[in-house]
């Protein structure tokens, strides 16, 4: 009888296991927020500047002899940069209140 009790509050013990362990584990951390800093910079005499993409367009360009006349070309789309790349000034705006 004792080992027949034994028996069943070791199968209860087992059974109720996976439980007790999910519930005394501890909550997982909360996310932390992303850090932006910004770099100040006052620094008299010294000029910021921004690159400026270049401007390009796809066109077209039809089949026939090549700029110099040489031989012939086939149809295909070429790159053309419109305008180039450049560096500007960097203009600061003013806090508009």
């Amino acid at each position: 009888m004792k080992a027949n009790l034994s028996r069943k509050v070791a199968i209860t013990c087992l059974a109720f296991a996976p439980f007790a362990v999910g519930c005394s584990s501890p909550p997982p951390p909360p996310p932390v927020p992303p850090v932006v800093e910004y770099q100040v910079r006052n620094v008299p005499g010294v000029v910021e500047y921004v690159w400026e993409e270049p401007m390009v367009d796809v066109v077209d360009v039809p089949p026939g002899l090549d700029p110099e006349g040489h031989y012939y070309r086939p149809g295909h789309e070429e790159v053309v940069e419109i305008r180039q790349g450049r560096w500007q000034y960097y203009k600061r705006q003013k806090d508009q209140e």
